[in-house]
């Protein structure tokens, strides 16, 4: 019989370092039909020369490809977008250019589907890897519990949840059904929101239990240098916000519109927190602001936010008096 055909879409910037091995990866895989959308995202290194090279052994393979470069950096979900317009496996999954997966990734998370067909996506746990050292210095795992929308719920809450492309692989035809049109907002931010809660509010996950693929944990990533930057953080957090909602909205019933609230106190709280970080007075009093208007507030965020003036005041003070002690002597 003829394998159910399994699209993979991609978006690389600047990976000419580790972009061959993502390509050996997808060749060693032990499934045989699939169909690869990659997008050469902007990348100012060898990573497009790099695809081309690979483009013939792929199809050599018996993958189809489609290859696209893009003169100047796009918005993620625009990609993923045009990649959902451009695919046409019954299967579909993305990879980061910086992730690994398995030579059996594919032929285990299609062949879950693929028996059972009641579920509309299936998740596998990962080996974290430190790309420096190459040592696995984790297992990122999601663990099953019973009760209804548990999974929806726990990432509602960004807990027992995975954000990592290769975690998981969806049934086109339970996604079409849950999204339809498969449109999704475009953004900045929130993508892989968008794509899971639609199917985990149905109940339609499944899980395999042992390691299928490779994260890699890079200083110099998006993820990496956003953890750096608080401004970042804060701009992310807002963004996700706004794209949770935009996704909510589209499904959400009227009447179990609390479920918003979930994500929209956690955000403003991860933002609050950021925002303490930059040192702007201004964007914490309106972080603090937004916070409160959705009555997230708990005591340790009211104490961190009004303690730290105090302190800052009184680190000023020892300041001055440590500048008058020197002019003294």
């Amino acid at each position: 019989m003829q394998q159910p055909l399994v699209s993979m879409i991609t978006y690389c910037y600047n990976g000419e370092r580790f972009v061959h091995k993502y390509f050996e990866a997808l060749l060693a895989q032990s499934y045989q039909n699939i169909e690869l959308i990659f997008f050469n995202n902007g990348s100012v290194d060898e990573t497009g020369a790099i695809a081309e090279k690979y483009k013939p052994l792929l199809e050599a393979r018996g993958i189809r490809v489609v290859l696209e470069h893009f003169a100047e950096n796009q918005c993620t979900c625009a990609l993923k977008q045009k990649g959902f317009d451009l695919m046409h496996g019954e299967y579909f999954f993305g990879c980061d250019s910086d992730d690994f997966i398995d030579p059996s990734y594919i032929e285990q998370m299609q062949g879950y589907l693929q028996a059972h067909p009641e579920k509309g996506i299936v998740f596998c746990p990962l080996r974290v890897v430190q790309e420096e050292t190459g040592k696995q210095i984790d297992t990122l795992r999601i663990t099953q519990k019973p009760g209804v929308r548990q999974a929806f719920e726990d990432m509602l809450y960004a807990r027992n949840s995975s954000f990592t492309a290769i975690s998981y692989m969806i049934s086109r035809k339970h996604y079409e059904r849950v999204n339809p049109g498969m449109q999704i907002y475009i953004s900045d931010f929130g993508e892989n929101y968008q794509i899971q809660l639609p199917l985990l509010y149905q109940d339609l996950q499944g899980y395999i239990d042992h390691p299928l693929g490779q994260y890699t944990v890079r200083g110099d990533s998006y993820t990496g240098k956003m953890k750096k930057d608080p401004y970042k953080q804060v701009a992310a957090f807002r963004g996700q916000e706004e794209s949770v909602l935009a996704t909510l909205d589209k499904f959400l019933p009227a009447q179990q519109a609390y479920y918003c609230m979930i994500p929209v106190k956690r955000l403003r709280r991860e933002r609050l927190n950021a925002a303490m970080n930059c040192n702007n007075p201004a964007l914490e009093r309106e972080c603090y602001r937004d916070l409160k208007a959705v009555g997230g507030v708990r005591l340790r965020d009211f104490a961190r936010y009004h303690i730290k003036p105090l302190r800052n005041l009184a680190q000023r003070r020892r300041k001055r008096k440590e500048r008058k002690a020197d002019l003294k002597q």
